[in-house]
């Protein structure tokens, strides 16, 4: 598939829904998204989004790929990819949230990018307080109850549970028990 300037929005268009898919746990979606944007990363370049997407989709088939040099691999290429895009945009909050989430579920005792996690969320939870993204209530609460996990994996207690306790104040019902299991988690 070769593309001419503009022809591979409607290609991302659907990597990105494959990619929604593979997040929901679709194993062959994660596969053909990557794919798709593998090939579109050699006609889009200089396309920061497409980068991360692209990380992002590596690191999802990473998870769930059975050998575990070939899962490292494709986690530390998506996270070039991403660190790429974050780079050139540092300021786009989507490409921010898929580094965030690739780095929060990355294990720390191997990639050690908790603290890149936290960076992120940071900047998310900051760009939602002055209103200057579109991100909902929900993602936010989402941001700040991954952020307050990612302070505990780094053993920064205080800030996880100064954190939760902002979370618990604006939505306690739906996050009461989620904040629960992760101090539960952490005391382990």
């Amino acid at each position: 598939m070769t593309y001419q300037k503009g022809d591979w929005e409607k290609d991302f268009e659907e990597a990105v829904k494959l990619h929604q898919k593979a997040i929901d746990g679709d194993q062959q979606a994660a596969k053909k998204a990557y794919d798709i944007l593998k090939k579109i990363k050699l006609q889009a370049m200089n396309y920061s989004i497409v980068e991360a997407y692209f990380g992002s989709s590596s690191a999802l088939i990473a998870r769930d790929h059975p050998d575990l040099i070939e899962k490292m691999n494709l986690a530390k290429r998506g996270l070039k990819a991403l660190d790429k895009a974050v780079k050139a945009e540092p300021n786009h909050t989507e490409i921010r949230m898929l580094r965030a989430n690739v780095a929060y579920r990355l294990p720390e005792m191997y990639f050690k990018r908790t603290k890149t996690a936290i960076e992120d969320f940071q900047f998310l939870i900051s760009d939602y307080e002055k209103k200057k993204t579109d991100i909902s209530k929900d993602q936010y609460c989402e941001f700040l109850l991954n952020l307050g996990s990612s302070y505990q994996t780094i053993g920064d207690s205080k800030n996880a549970e100064n954190t939760w306790e902002k979370l618990l104040k604006i939505n306690s019902g739906k996050y009461k028990k989620l904040v629960e299991q992760a101090r539960k988690t952490g005391s382990e």
